[in-house]
């Protein structure tokens, strides 16, 4: 009789601690992080942004582009060039978060949008129409909070969209 208590205990216990874990999963967390990132990005502010990456942060840009960061600084730089000569001080829309996915309890795969409703007036004054782009971030939880490792930014364009006056960039067939 006790040998059948100890095999039940043995068998039971596993279930009791599943059911007594904690929430493998910070759902808060990433979206606290995406607001920190929209403030940063919004504000023009290059060092906060860089903070909310790992050293080893990659990004593939709306131009396919694949940058692989140097380190903290050359993130911060990155931001600063980008805010300076290519949005010309004027921020991008913050990003809305359209999904969420956990594929470890330490690591996030986050899919937000970023809607473009004027287009964008390039330097040249030509018009590239209204667009959304997605952004997916790969995220991962350290010791100081969830940080971003990669960032793959989508544009997003109803095809034939393209009117009088305005140009959708060919950068695939530039050359490297």
């Amino acid at each position: 009789m006790v040998r059948k208590l100890a095999i039940a205990a043995l068998l039971l216990a596993p279930a009791i601690q599943l059911t007594a874990q904690t929430p493998t999963t910070d759902e808060p967390g990433v979206r606290q992080f995406i607001e920190r990132w929209n403030t940063a990005y919004t504000t023009l502010n290059a060092k906060d942004l860089a903070a909310l990456e790992t050293p080893d942060y990659e990004m593939i840009d709306r131009f396919g582009h694949w940058i692989k960061s140097d380190g903290p600084q050359f993130n911060e730089n990155l931001w600063h060039m980008t805010f300076t000569e290519i949005y010309r001080g004027k921020p991008g829309p913050p990003r809305q978060i359209e999904s969420i996915r956990f594929l470890a309890p330490n690591i996030a795969i986050v899919q937000a949008r970023a809607n473009h409703p004027d287009g964008v007036t390039l330097d040249d004054g030509s018009k590239i129409p209204p667009f959304w782009e997605i952004n997916t971030y790969t995220l991962i939880r350290t010791d100081a909070g969830w940080r971003v490792i990669l960032l793959n930014i989508h544009n997003q364009i109803e095809p034939g969209s393209e009117g009088p006056g305005q140009k959708l960039p060919n950068f695939s067939s530039q050359p490297k």
